[in-house]
């Protein structure tokens, strides 16, 4: 296998269009590496599949989080079609940029980055990597699964966006983050969504087994992820144990919400949040029903019609450090 890699950009994510692309100018002195521009405005397969199909065994990904699950989506549909499981190189390019945090190259500047990469074509063995698995969404409605690592869902996932449509252009990442949490915690009934209902409300959302419900209830919300940390060092996992995934959830109404939400930012989401109606789980997969919204890595997740949604874990993936 060649060890050329492939270049993923996001021009349009905000570190990206306001600092320029580390990557475009890496491609400059190696113009054997394909570079591909992606917006979001097409499948990423369409370009991306071709081009491992020549062997490339290596994908960077300069973009936000949005464009990692993109990218790992459009190579996993790759994979169900014969291909190997490229190597993974995330550099921040979007705002909140968790996936690099956890996960990422730790060399971003384009000079030593080059270095890296010209070593690595001559001796491949040459790098450092972390092995980590990603979440695997399916519903009856995706020709392929979604490919990402938090997953979110009611009032979380509500809260996500509204960071994202009414904070983003005031600050960005995980100063906004705390910015629409601190706004939660100080004014809950009266922060709106855009329908103009209270962000934190609640949402159906129900387990199945075997198609049928097993667990019926109303949640504020649920949040899904194989990492065990998040931004702002929040750890909201406690009862993960060894489960590939942790699941965390929490009833409606949450109780004393501004105490909860303080106590989760300075404990870690670890300490007496069972109090406020949380509780932490693990587990390798999950069958459920929600009413939405519903979403991965930030990004919005189509609603299908038996609003049925199946997480499950991916295989091992390699991610070049």
């Amino acid at each position: 296998m060649t060890q050329n890699p492939i270049f993923i950009i996001n021009p349009k994510s905000h570190r990206v269009s306001i600092k320029g692309s580390v990557l475009s100018q890496v491609a400059v002195d190696f113009g054997d590496i394909p570079v591909v521009y992606f917006d979001g405005s097409k499948p990423l397969s369409e370009t991306l599949i071709p081009l491992l199909s020549q062997e490339s065994d290596a994908v960077y990904v300069e973009g936000g989080d949005g464009t990692v699950v993109a990218a790992l989506t459009a190579c996993f549909e790759g994979a169900s079609q014969g291909l190997a499981l490229p190597r993974i190189a995330v550099l921040p390019g979007g705002s909140t940029n968790l996936a690099h945090k956890l996960l990422g190259v730790k060399v971003v500047d384009p000079q030593a980055l080059k270095q890296r990469i010209g070593q690595r074509k001559r001796d491949p063995q040459t790098h450092e990597s972390t092995m980590h698995t990603a979440l695997l969404v399916e519903t009856s409605e995706t020709k392929t699964p979604y490919l990402g690592f938090l997953l979110s869902t009611g009032s979380l996932a509500r809260l996500m966006l509204y960071t994202q449509q009414n904070l983003h252009g005031k600050t960005r990442g995980v100063v906004s983050i705390a910015r629409a949490i601190a706004q939660l915690a100080l004014f809950p009934n009266s922060t709106k969504f855009s329908d103009g209902l209270p962000v934190v409300r609640p949402s159906e959302f129900s387990t199945l087994a075997e198609g049928m419900p097993v667990n019926v209830s109303e949640q504020t919300f649920s949040v899904f992820s194989t990492f065990r940390e998040l931004s702002l060092r929040l750890s909201p996992f406690w009862g993960r144990g060894e489960a590939p995934i942790g699941y965390t959830e929490a009833t409606w109404p949450i109780r004393q919400m501004r105490l909860g939400i303080a106590r989760a930012l300075l404990t870690g989401a670890r300490n007496g949040l069972e109090h406020h109606g949380l509780s932490s789980q693990g587990c390798s997969a999950m069958t459920f029903r929600t009413d939405g919204p519903v979403l991965l890595d930030g990004e919005a997740l189509p609603i299908p019609d038996d609003q049925t949604f199946n997480v499950s874990v991916s295989p091992s993936w390699e991610f070049v450090r």
